[in-house]
């Protein structure tokens, strides 16, 4: 299948110039077919049974205006779709720095466009979400892992009583390294990376290297 010509487009806004004009731009340089609905009712009244019966057959992207639209709401209308696949969301005209990302993120949605997005940049990232792939920046999704990382930890600090030096050592014998290499990569004497070691198994309910090493694999 080709993703571009079998792809539909729907961008919810007003009918303003500027969505006209997303409208004429992505169907003559992308080759879909592209539709601009003001309200989200008048979309679904009008497109929800052809897309429930085709959704395995054809992709389709929405596009939302965030200037003009809130995007919770939009969600809760859109239920029905959000579970399938062949379904997609974005966002577009968002303001930077407004932390809407991480929050849209966790609500399946595939892709940020700024209001300063250049056209080529806005195209190219229709065709990545449309391969089912995130269309966000970069140093935003490496913070949201790094702070998601950080949160998942200290849950389980708290939910097994680990001490952050526990988590260290942990995360070394994940990684196969030897009581003497933590010792000499933490400055901690052998006694103490064993009686540490000793206290990890005891959180953590095992009794030997290999299970600590499988238990942090799987949880850290």
């Amino acid at each position: 299948m080709d993703n571009n010509q079998e792809a539909l487009v729907f961008i919810i806004g007003p009918e303003n110039l500027h969505n006209k004009f997303l409208v004429y731009i992505i169907e003559r340089e992308l080759k879909m077919k592209c539709h601009l609905y003001p309200v989200i009712d008048n979309f679904i009244a009008q497109r929800k049974e052809q897309i429930l019966h085709s959704l395995k057959k054809r992709k389709y992207l929405l596009l939302i205006d965030s200037i003009h639209s809130s995007f919770e709401e939009m969600l809760r209308h859109l239920s029905s779709f959000m579970s399938d696949t062949h379904f997609y969301v974005a966002l577009f005209n968002l303001s930077e720095n407004t932390g809407i990302e991480k929050n849209g993120l966790a609500k399946n949605i595939k892709g940020f466009f700024y209001k300063e997005e250049k056209i080529d940049l806005f195209l190219k990232g229709i065709i990545i979400i449309l391969k089912d792939e995130l269309w966000v920046q970069r140093k935003l999704l490496s913070r949201f892992v790094l702070q998601s990382f950080k949160e998942k930890r200290e849950v389980i600090k708290e939910k097994n009583n680990l001490t952050q030096r526990e988590i260290e050592i942990l995360s070394m014998v994940s990684l196969g390294s030897t009581n003497e290499e933590i010792s000499d990569s933490l400055h901690l004497s052998l006694n103490t990376v064993k009686t540490h070691l000793y206290n990890i198994y005891k959180k953590i309910d095992v009794n030997n290297r290999f299970l600590a090493a499988m238990w942090a694999a799987k949880n850290l």
